[in-house]
């Protein structure tokens, strides 16, 4: 189980709310990336196991929901294979051709797992309809009911490793991982209650329904996930608490009046950070230097993965430097 070393997460600092975990730039960028390397070497091995488990029983049962759960595995093994990829990947340090780093190549795992969960729930629901005009009974119930038992309880494992990872990280490309095993689990869970039903009842049809339901599913993750992949390729915000935090380690210092214009976006493992400050109009030029400097220092012990840009400007004057149409402050910032 990969767990987080990060003692900070517990810290206050005096007039700043606590610093959580979860979100990205929180750790320094060599340790998420540690953190993240583990964890989808796990999922990777998690995947193989219960793809080469499912696919023994499938031959053996011949049902359906075991079909559903292998095809499902599948892509989390996939998907396994995208996150280790992409998490090495946006780990990398910025360079002169990526100055902003290579964060949002998470983003892009994401939406491959998207498209790989949309055309999987497709092939399923043509097969489970096959499978609903022509119903057969399965075979070795017992022997593939024993299986995924082992196919859940492995799955817990690695959910419990991923929970920490993203509370440690706030990786979208574990956290993209997780919504497929936690899907994974549910099948698995819904597939014994199909054989069940199928094998000790009338109902000889309910294996096949059952993969009709992992298909809907697969589909609601696939949402889900685009959901999250979707806010940070559009540089959506950070959370309202994480810009807050940000204001008031800013304003710790008496010496800046007020901030506005924050603007907040996450990459990968990364942070990035800007904001005007006001400052008082008789203050030096290295007196002003001073002040955005010991401000920056507070914004990276929170966060150590943070790219921060701060503007000075004179509290006396109305001109804001820039494109007018990117001023939109926030009812904090008047």
């Amino acid at each position: 189980m990969v767990k987080s070393t990060d003692k900070s997460a517990d810290k206050r600092t005096p007039g700043t709310v606590p610093y959580r975990s979860g979100r990205p730039g929180r750790l320094p960028a060599t340790e998420s990336s540690r953190i993240t390397r583990q964890i989808t070497v796990f999922s990777i091995s998690v995947g193989i196991i219960l793809i080469l488990a499912k696919l023994i029983v499938f031959r053996e049962s011949g049902s359906i929901g075991i079909l559903s759960s292998l095809v499902h595995s599948s892509l989390d093994l996939i998907a396994g294979l995208s996150t280790y990829f992409a998490v090495r990947y946006a780990a990398r340090p910025p360079d002169q051709t990526y100055r902003f780093g290579r964060g949002k190549a998470e983003g892009f795992s994401a939406v491959l797992q998207v498209c790989i969960i949309i055309l999987a729930a497709v092939h399923l629901l043509e097969e489970a309809a096959t499978r609903v005009e022509t119903p057969h009974a399965i075979e070795q119930s017992g022997y593939a009911i024993a299986v995924m038992v082992f196919a859940i309880l492995l799955t817990a494992w690695l959910l419990i490793a991923q929970t920490w990872a993203i509370k440690s990280t706030g990786s979208l490309a574990v956290r993209g991982d997780r919504a497929h095993y936690i899907a994974d689990m549910s099948a698995n869970i819904a597939v014994i209650a199909g054989i069940l039903l199928s094998t000790y009842t009338s109902f000889i049809r309910a294996d096949a329904l059952v993969g009709i339901g992992i298909a809907l599913w697969l589909f609601y993750t696939a949402f889900n996930v685009a959901r999250l992949a979707w806010n940070q390729l559009m540089d959506q915000e950070l959370p309202d608490r994480e810009r807050e935090l940000v204001r008031e380690l800013a304003l710790q210092d008496k010496r800046i009046n007020r901030i506005h214009n924050l603007r907040t976006r996450a990459s990968g493992p990364h942070v990035h950070i800007q904001m005007q400050v006001d400052l008082d109009d008789d203050l030096t030029l290295n007196e002003a230097h001073e002040i955005i400097v010991a401000a920056e220092k507070r914004m990276m012990e929170a966060y150590p993965a943070a790219d921060i840009l701060i503007h000075p400007h004179p509290a006396g004057c109305d001109h804001f430097h820039g494109n007018a149409i990117f001023h939109q402050s926030s009812p904090h910032e008047h």
